[in-house]
């Protein structure tokens, strides 16, 4: 009983609202944008902002998803030059050791200037 009378009066409240705005007698509004086609304008542009930058970010997580999910691969598969390079005699890894330098040679040595 009470939803039913809330109901038919906010339906008769709302109707000689209506009935009230329909006859008034003030002018028209002016030509031109009014306010709300202002803020309807930069609403749908900051909208269509927000949907680029969604468009741009999913685009990149997902270029790094599958950058990532190629190097993931590529690091599970054996390489098979790792065993030849393990087999190798120890004297072919170690390098030379440089040469000496002369400490006189070092010390009468002229300076560069640039």
């Amino acid at each position: 009983m009470l939803t039913k009378r809330t109901f038919l009066m906010t339906a008769t409240g709302l109707l000689m609202g209506y009935l009230a705005a329909g006859q008034s007698t003030t002018p028209a509004p002016a030509a031109g944008p009014s306010p709300v086609d202002l803020l309807s304008w930069v609403t749908w542009g900051a909208a269509g902002v927000v949907l680029l930058m969604g468009v741009l970010v999913a685009g990149s997580l997902a270029s790094a998803g599958r950058i990532r999910a190629a190097a993931l691969s590529a690091a599970a598969e054996p390489v098979a030059a790792v065993p030849a390079i393990a087999a190798a005699p120890a004297a072919a890894k170690t390098a030379p050791a440089p040469a000496p330098v002369a400490a006189e040679a070092a010390i009468t040595a002229e300076p560069v200037l640039v």
